[in-house]
């Protein structure tokens, strides 16, 4: 018997990326142009997300690594109906304080597609706090991936990034998107 939807929460990777691709990776990120992170497209409200954020194009050979990971635990795991990235990915910077409260990854539908899967690519493991909470239901994790770590979810599962109070926490996340729920 297969175990219900809900039952199938968190996909957890140590990826195995070289540090060379990481510190590459993390150098990129650095000399982007940087921007207040914003909740939906414009919308900035410190006291419910503070980081900066710059975009990788869904092209780029960073991306074609993350998009392996989501397909392969999706056939894996989860067990979607999915397309493809629905967004370049998310290239964030935390500082100290940096928080991201309450939110889920799914968006309205348009076009017959919606966020299906969220991926979080963590960059170091040099910081203190910006630990990722999950929660639903009666699943609860409080979880603090080390360098290198994928962390893959339901982009419908409510999740916070806590804020950080030492260093600074580089992470990767993108979306993959699927035909809307039936």
């Amino acid at each position: 018997m297969n175990p219900a939807f809900t039952e199938k929460l968190l996909y957890s990777s140590r990826t195995g990326l070289p540090d060379q691709f990481i510190e590459g990776i993390t150098e990129q990120m650095k000399d982007e142009t940087l921007f207040h992170s914003a909740i939906n497209q414009d919308d900035i409200d410190k006291k419910f997300r503070s980081s900066k954020n710059s975009w990788i194009k869904w092209d780029s050979w960073i991306a074609g690594i993350m998009h392996n990971m989501m397909v392969s635990a999706n056939e894996d795991y989860f067990h979607y109906d999915l397309y493809h990235f629905d967004a370049p990915i998310q290239s964030t910077i935390y500082d100290v304080g940096d928080h991201y409260d309450w939110h889920v990854d799914c968006n309205v539908p348009h076009d017959d597609r919606e966020r299906k899967l969220s991926i979080s690519l963590l960059m170091n493991d040099d910081y203190e706090g910006g630990e990722i909470e999950l929660k639903f239901a009666n699943f609860n994790q409080v979880l603090k991936p080390e360098k290198g770590h994928a962390i893959i979810f339901p982009a419908w599962m409510p999740h916070k990034v806590h804020p950080i109070t030492k260093g600074q926490r580089y992470s990767l996340v993108a979306w993959m998107s699927g035909p809307t729920w039936r």
